[in-house]
C-alpha cells in the first residue's frame, strides 16, 4: 500500500480537531449503530461466516440483483487487490491522476500498465482492463454515466473496472449493478465504509456478472470480514439512514467553500461534482501546508503527492461544517500570507 493514504489522523496523536483529509463527511450521527453494537458484541466471541452470505444476500436485495452478483470485501480496497490477482499478468489501463491503489494492486500482480487511455497504443495487448474511478478521486469530476455505459456496451473485449466507492456525495447519475448485470465485462466497486461513514469496519462489495463473482470468491480468503464489521453492515443496510440528511445543502456549501479558497492569491481548485476538491497552491508545497495547519491549527488535509502526474503543490480537501471550512480558508490564507512576507 502506497504511503501518503488519506486520513492519516494516526500520526499526530491528538492535534487533529478537524479532519479534512478524507473524502468522509466527518460529522454522521453513528449513536444507533453504537447502540445496536453493543446490543450484539458477543459475535466476537465466535468464528463469523467464512464467507459473509447474509450480508451480500441483503446487499442483492436492496439493489435488486440475484446474491450471485454481490461479494462483500474488506473495504473497496481488499476489491481492488482481489480484482488485480484474477486478472493476474493483464495490461491495465489506469488514466491519471487517480486513486493510486489500482496501480499499486496491478504491479503486485505483474500488470503491463500505462497511463495512457487511448486506443492508439499499438504495442499493447488487445485484450485490456480498464481502471475507471468514478466520481474520480482526487479531482472530483464524474463521467456521465450515459457516456459510460455506451463505452462499456460498445467495448466488449475489454474487462472495465469501475469504482463508485465515491458516489455517495454526488447528485450525478453512476451505473446502477442491475442495468449491468448481462454484461461480463464489467465489474462495479462499491464501499458502504464511505456511503454510511464508518472506514474503520472496512466494509466494501462487488456487484459483477455471477461468472466473474464465482471466480473472485475462489481469490478471497475466509474470515476476511470481521464478525462485528458483518453486523454493522446488517444494521446499516437494513436501518441505515444518509450520513448527511440535505445532500443538495451539502453540495452547496462545498462550492461556497470552492469559491471561498478561489480567493486567495495563488490558489487553484478545481471543478467537483462531489463533497471533495483538488486544490494547488503556487510555490508552496502541500506537505508544508500540512504540516503547518496540523501543527497550528489542529486540522488535516491531504497532501497529494503520492498521485502520479501531480505536483508536490496540490492537496485535496473534503467539506466539513461552515464553521470548520470558514476556519480552514483563514488558516491557509494566513498561512499563504505569511510564506510571502518571507519573500
Amino acid at each position: 500500500m502506497i504511503n501518503g493514504h488519506g486520513d492519516d489522523r494516526y500520526r499526530y496523536d491528538d492535534l487533529v480537531q478537524m479532519n479534512f483529509s478524507s473524502t468522509i463527511y466527518q460529522h454522521a450521527d453513528h449513536s444507533m449503530l453504537k447502540e445496536y453494537l453493543a446490543e450484539h458484541i458477543d459475535v466476537l466471541t465466535n468464528y463469523p461466516e467464512s464467507q459473509p452470505k447474509q450480508l451480500e444476500k441483503l446487499i442483492a436485495q436492496r439493489l435488486g440483483i440475484s446474491p450471485e452478483s454481490v461479494m462483500v470485501t474488506n473495504g473497496a480496497t481488499e476489491a481492488v487487490y482481489i480484482i488485480a490477482q484474477l486478472f493476474r499478468h493483464s495490461c491495465s489501463i489506469i488514466p491519471q491522476p487517480t486513486y493510486s491503489e489500482y496501480a499499486d494492486a496491478c504491479r503486485l500482480n505483474k500488470h503491463i500498465i500505462t497511463y495512457e487511455s487511448g486506443n492508439d497504443i499499438t504495442d499493447l495487448p488487445k485484450d485490456r482492463v480498464y481502471w475507471v474511478c468514478n466520481p474520480n478521486n482526487p479531482s472530483g469530476n464524474v463521467l456521465k454515466k450515459g457516456f459510460v455505459d455506451y463505452v462499456v456496451r460498445r467495448s466488449p473485449r475489454y474487462t472495465f473496472v469501475i469504482d463508485q466507492s465515491y458516489g455517495t456525495f454526488t447528485k450525478e447519475p453512476l451505473l446502477e449493478a442491475r442495468d449491468m448485470q448481462g454484461l461480463p465485462n464489467v465489474i462495479l466497486i462499491h464501499s458502504l465504509s464511505r456511503k454510511y461513514s464508518v472506514p474503520g469496519l472496512r466494509l466494501g462489495y462487488i456487484t459483477a456478472h455471477p461468472s466473474t463473482i464465482l471466480l473472485l470468491r475462489a481469490l478471497r480468503h475466509p474470515w476476511s470480514i470481521p464478525a462485528l464489521s458483518i453486523e454493522a453492515g446488517k444494521f446499516l443496510i437494513e436501518q441505515g439512514q444518509p450520513v448527511v440528511s440535505d445532500l443538495d445543502a451539502y453540495l452547496a456549501e462545498t462550492q461556497r467553500l470552492r469559491s471561498e479558497l478561489r480567493k486567495i492569491e495563488g490558489m487553484r481548485i478545481f471543478e467537483t461534482k462531489t463533497n471533495y476538491m483538488l486544490c494547488e497552491l503556487d510555490g508552496i508545497t502541500g506537505a508544508a501546508l500540512k504540516n503547518h495547519l496540523v501543527h497550528e491549527h489542529g486540522m488535516l488535509i491531504r497532501d497529494c503527492y503520492n498521485f502520479y502526474g501531480l505536483s508536490r503543490g496540490h492537496f485535496r480537501i473534503s467539506t466539513q461544517l461552515p464553521e470548520e471550512n470558514d476556519a480552514l480558508v483563514a488558516a491557509i490564507r494566513q498561512y499563504v500570507d505569511s510564506e510571502k512576507q518571507k519573500e
